[in-house]
């Protein structure tokens, strides 16, 4: 996989979340997501590989509850 980063937009976009408040929800109550990585002095971006297994890592855990 490539060590692609996706923005702030993208990933609020992928998630489903409409502010960027909703975004930092994850980041600090939920240890398995991973943090941002500064880009600049006001950017900040994700690796896009961490993020998408943090949503299987998600669905995964969906089904053993169902």
């Amino acid at each position: 996989m490539t060590n692609q980063i996706l923005s702030k937009k993208d990933v609020k976009t992928l998630l489903h979340f409409k502010s960027d408040s909703s975004l930092y929800t994850p980041e600090q109550k939920d240890e398995t997501f991973h943090l941002k990585i500064r880009i600049g002095l006001r950017l900040v971006g994700y690796r896009a590989d961490e993020i998408y297994s943090w949503l299987e890592s998600r669905k995964v855990g969906r089904r053993e509850v169902a």
